[in-house]
C-alpha cells in the first residue's frame, strides 16, 4: 500500500509500505480521510509521551474509514497498532477503540472533528462535569479546538462563555459561535482584571489550551469549587500558583486527554459533534489534499493553528 512513512522522526514521505494483516483481535480499516494535527507531529518527532515505533512507521493517529463490513468508523488515538498509522490506504486497529460515524457528514469533516472536537466537548461534559448556567473561560479560543470549545460550551448549556486569544478576527468569530465576551491576550496586560471584567465576577470552569501566564491568571479568578481543565501547552510547558489561591477557592486542576474517557462517552460526544457540525451549529475549517502531498501539508500544518489539514489516500 501507499502511505506517509517516517523513519526515526524524519519528515514523512509518500512511499510503499507493507499491508497490515488482520489477526490477534485486530482488524483492518480501509482509510478514506486522515486529519493531520500537531499531536501527530509531536509523536512522530519523539516529543510526545506517546513514543513512535523504532524504525520505519506510518504516521497518523486519527481518521475515518470503513471496516470490512462496510461500517464507517472514526479511528481514535489509541486504536492504531504497531507501525501502522492512519495516513495510509489501510490501517490495523483495535476494533474496541473505533467510533461509529453518523450519517449526514462527509469523511473529511468527520476526520477533522475527532481529536479537535473531542478535546473541545469532553473537557466540559466529562472532565469538568459542567452544570447548566456555569461560566466558562476558554484560553486559546482562536484555534481549531478553541473555536469548537466555544460552540460546545454554549450547546451544553454554559451561562456565560469568555473567549481568550490573540487573533482579533478569530475572537470575532468566537462571538458569532456563542462567546458572550472576549479577552485579548496582549503582552503585559492585567489578565486577572480582564478575565473578571469579561465574566462579570468569578469563573466556574477554565479550559486551558495554553498553560503559562494566561492559565496562572485564570486560576486567580476561579470561584469556590472552580475547575481548570489543562489540555495544551501552546504558550508554555508549566504554570505556577500560590497555595493560598487553591485554598481560598478550593479549586481543582485537572489534566485532560480525550482517550482517557470511557469509549461510550467518546462515541456519544463524537456523534454530537458530527450532528451539530452538519447542522451548522459548529464549524471547523479544513483543507483537503492528496496523501501524496504529505510533505507540503506537513510544513503547512507547522505554520497554522486555525485550519485542519485532511489527507485523502
Amino acid at each position: 500500500m501507499r502511505a506517509a512513512v517516517s523513519l526515526a522522526g524524519s519528515q514523512p514521505k509518500y512511499e510503499e509500505f507493507g499491508d497490515p494483516v488482520a489477526g490477534d483481535g485486530k482488524v483492518v480499516v480501509r482509510m478514506h480521510a486522515a486529519a493531520l494535527t500537531r499531536f501527530d507531529m509531536a509523536i512522530a518527532s519523539g516529543r510526545h509521551y506517546f513514543k513512535p515505533p523504532a524504525g520505519a512507521f506510518v504516521v497518523g493517529r486519527e481518521g475515518v474509514g470503513r471496516l470490512a463490513s462496510g461500517q464507517r468508523v472514526y479511528v481514535n488515538a489509541k486504536a492504531t497498532t504497531g507501525v501502522f498509522g492512519t495516513m495510509a490506504e489501510q490501517v490495523l486497529v483495535d476494533p474496541a477503540l473505533v467510533l461509529p460515524v453518523p450519517d449526514g457528514i462527509g469523511d473529511e469533516y468527520a476526520a477533522a472533528l475527532g481529536n479537535a472536537g473531542l478535546a473541545a466537548w469532553l473537557p466540559l461534559s466529562w472532565r469538568a462535569r459542567m452544570r447548566a448556567g456555569e461560566s466558562v473561560l476558554i484560553l486559546g479560543a482562536t484555534g481549531v479546538t478553541g473555536l469548537l470549545a466555544v460552540a460546545s460550551a454554549k450547546l451544553q448549556g454554559a451561562g456565560r462563555v469568555i473567549a481568550a486569544g490573540r487573533d482579533k478576527a478569530a475572537l470575532a468569530r468566537a462571538v458569532r459561535l456563542g462567546a458572550d465576551a472576549v479577552v485579548e491576550l496582549e503582552d503585559g496586560a492585567d489578565l486577572v482584571s480582564a478575565y473578571r471584567q469579561a465574566a462579570g465576577g468569578d469563573i466556574d470552569i477554565v479550559l486551558d489550551y495554553l498553560c503559562g501566564a494566561p492559565a496562572e491568571a485564570a486560576l486567580q479568578v476561579l470561584g469556590t469549587g472552580g475547575r481548570l481543565v489543562h489540555i495544551g501547552t501552546t504558550v508554555a510547558q508549566t504554570m505556577t500558583f500560590a497555595g493560598g489561591w487553591a485554598r481560598k477557592a478550593n479549586f481543582d486542576i485537572m489534566g485532560f486527554a480525550y482517550y482517557h474517557a470511557p469509549i461510550d462517552l467518546q462515541a456519544e460526544a463524537y456523534a454530537q459533534l458530527c450532528r451539530h457540525t452538519a447542522a451548522g451549529r459548529m464549524e471547523v475549517d479544513i483543507t483537503t489534499a492528496p496523501l501524496a502531498d504529505i510533505g507540503q501539508v506537513w510544513a503547512a500544518q507547522s505554520a497554522s493553528a486555525r485550519r485542519r489539514f485532511v489527507l485523502v489516500p
